[in-house]
């Protein structure tokens, strides 16, 4: 059984989720998202990433597709991140299980001119919080490329432990220098709580 299937069967439909923390609203990703998207997500953001921008708005309303396809069989949950108040997109994270269903790999990309102002660790926090919460996993996976320290400082934050070291192609030909984090929920409890007292 995949982990993401109990939701699917406790009746909670992925593609209509939306959870709020401080100042975000995540929502399941949709076409209403696609222009945002398709102009965000460029070569400024992907220096740290395996895929390519689109090079056409059909090509992210595939990715989005193919998402909310994910999201209905149960194995994939991917969300558009907006600010709380005025709605502004500011780009996306997910909980990608397909092959790994007891322990699946959250990913985020924040768009540029919101960067420095710590979304990317709350979309992360409440993701992983809602995840351990509703999911039946063994722990999460943050995989992030060695270079990139603000965002190695998410899951370094939340109790992160290294767990794997490697090389991995991206869609573009080059490499990632990438380093897994694992979260259990033991960790990121005793984290939490730690900044709560």
């Amino acid at each position: 059984m995949q982990a993401f299937d109990l939701l699917v069967r406790a009746g909670l439909d992925l593609t209509t989720l939306s959870i709020v923390s401080k100042r975000l609203k995540l929502f399941s990703i949709s076409d209403k998202y696609s222009a945002d998207i398709f102009r965000e997500f460029n070569a400024g953001i992907i220096r740290y990433m395996l895929p390519k921008p689109a090079d056409h708005i059909e090509e992210t309303l595939d990715f989005i597709n193919d998402s909310r396809r994910g999201m209905r069989e149960g194995w994939n949950l991917v969300l558009a991140i907006t600010e709380k108040t005025s709605g502004e997109f500011l780009g996306c994270c997910g909980l990608h299980g397909e092959g790994r269903h007891r322990t699946p790999e959250l990913g985020i990309w924040i768009k540029k001119s919101a960067h420095g102002n710590k979304y990317g660790l709350e979309a992360i926090h409440t993701l992983a919080s809602w995840t351990f919460k509703h999911i039946d996993v063994d722990y999460l996976i943050y995989p992030v490329d060695r270079a990139n320290i603000p965002s190695r400082r998410i899951p370094e934050s939340m109790g992160g432990i290294v767990f794997e070291e490697k090389q991995v192609k991206t869609a573009r030909g080059g490499y990632l220098d990438e380093i897994c984090y694992k979260l259990s929920i033991e960790n990121f409890t005793l984290i939490s709580n730690t900044k709560l007292g």
